[in-house]
């Protein structure tokens, strides 16, 4: 047990002493790159984007090539020795004494008595061993508590992901297949930015924004919402968005901040690296848009804020107002037809 106890205890210490040194390393590179990409604020958002990425690449395989610095105040203190009370001192002490009379008697004794090693003359009986004292229990140090602490959370941000992954395949299960005109919406703005193989189109009766997924089998999903605004190809520059995730990439690189957040979840540095990742691939995927489909800023602000509005509008009214735009056309209709053939008893000039 003891030495299972040690062997924690000795893991624990170096576990700590390199989560430390990854720590402060990965801040002091954080803020190097934050300067340059402050710097670099005119370039390409790709520029921004692999800068910051190599920082989650540099923290999440921060283990294998971290330069260790011991610092005094967290070197490891060697366990105190377990202490004797006075009667164990007594009793070692009155054991030893027993055991050096019983030698010296044996080498006065001679050898034609046959006496055996270690019996004391005109006993024979063996001489009593000094008692072996039970070693005390090695307690489970700070570090090996803090370690334990640290993989219990580990495996419930590991269990968070598979949760998360659960429940895209159930949304996933109710979404159907595209009608055919949103189909070639998706093919013509593919083409448009060089994407070899058409992802699926799945539309979804969830209430959410357009994203892609799946890093062997892409596909981008739509809700059901949406798919009027793919009438006139006003939806393209959201398509060519979702797309330009799949022709960049993310899907796969995404998973090192990921990653890299679940294991050092306490440390800020590491949130602030995946937001600022996930930031500039979301202007990179912007800058596809807006290049693509000719449109400035304002007016690609302006679809997304089409998009949203109608994403946040609920279903009943939605129906509404497209009823009520069915009811206005058809009597704007009705009126330019009387304006344009009037009754006959109509009084004219």
């Amino acid at each position: 047990m003891n030495a299972s106890v040690e062997m924690l205890n000795a893991w624990a210490a170096g576990w700590s002493a390199t989560l430390l040194a990854v720590v402060w390393q990965s801040t002091i590179l954080a803020a190097a790159v934050g300067l340059v990409a402050a710097l670099l604020r005119r370039a390409s958002p790709t520029v921004r984007y692999w800068l910051w990425q190599i920082v989650a690449i540099k923290i999440l395989l921060a283990p294998l090539w971290t330069l260790a610095v011991p610092l005094p105040w967290f070197v490891e203190s060697p366990p105190p020795a377990p202490k004797i009370t006075v009667a164990e001192e007594v009793r070692i002490a009155a054991a030893a004494l027993e055991a050096e009379t019983v030698q010296m008697l044996d080498e006065l004794a001679p050898a034609s008595h046959g006496a055996a090693p270690g019996a004391i003359a005109g006993h024979g009986k063996p001489v009593p061993e000094v008692p072996r004292e039970a070693a005390a229990l090695t307690p489970l140090s700070w570090r090996a508590w803090l370690m334990i602490a640290w993989a219990a959370i580990v495996a419930g941000e590991i269990l968070l992901i598979v949760w998360q992954r659960a429940r895209l395949s159930r949304l996933l299960r109710d979404a159907r297949p595209a009608e055919s005109e949103l189909e070639k919406l998706v093919a013509t703005a593919a083409s448009r930015i060089g994407l070899a193989r058409r992802p699926r189109v799945l539309l979804t009766p969830a209430e959410c924004s357009p994203f892609v997924c799946g890093v062997w089998r892409p596909a981008v999903v739509l809700p059901r919402s949406l798919a009027a605004l793919a009438v006139g190809g006003e939806l393209e520059p959201v398509l060519v968005h979702e797309l330009a995730h799949i022709k960049r990439r993310d899907l796969v690189w995404g998973w090192i901040p990921l990653a890299a957040r679940a294991l050092y979840f306490f440390h800020p540095v590491v949130h602030w690296v995946a937001f600022r990742v996930r930031l500039e691939a979301e202007l990179a995927c912007d800058g596809w848009a807006m290049a693509t489909s000719g449109q400035g800023p304002g007016a690609y602000a302006n679809l997304l804020v089409r998009v949203v509005s109608r994403l946040s509008e609920p279903a009943m009214l939605r129906a509404g107002s497209a009823a009520a735009a069915r009811l206005d056309g058809h009597e704007r209709l009705a009126a330019e037809e009387s304006s344009l053939h009037p009754p006959p008893d109509a009084q004219t000039e």
